[in-house]
């Protein structure tokens, strides 16, 4: 039993590594920034380890949440 729950704490802190990895500008690193219609400079990003795709909000270098993205004007 001690065996199973190590593996699985090793799967666990390996998500966690994953999910904190690196941003990389996105389309092979070809996005360029670029100015929204409410004025917020972003850059759509790449995590390569995870394979999620964000934008950044260049002002104060957060991912912007999904939830947020209308208030940017960005997404449907």
């Amino acid at each position: 039993m001690a065996m199973i729950e190590t593996l699985k704490q090793a799967l666990d802190t390996e998500e966690k590594r994953r999910a904190q990895s690196y941003w990389l500008p996105a389309s092979g690193g070809t996005e360029q920034p670029f100015t929204t219609k409410t004025g917020n400079r972003v850059q759509y990003m790449c995590q390569p380890l995870t394979g999620k795709h964000a934008y950044l909000d260049l002002d104060s270098d957060l991912i912007i949440a999904d939830e947020d993205l209308a208030s940017y004007g960005l997404g449907a």
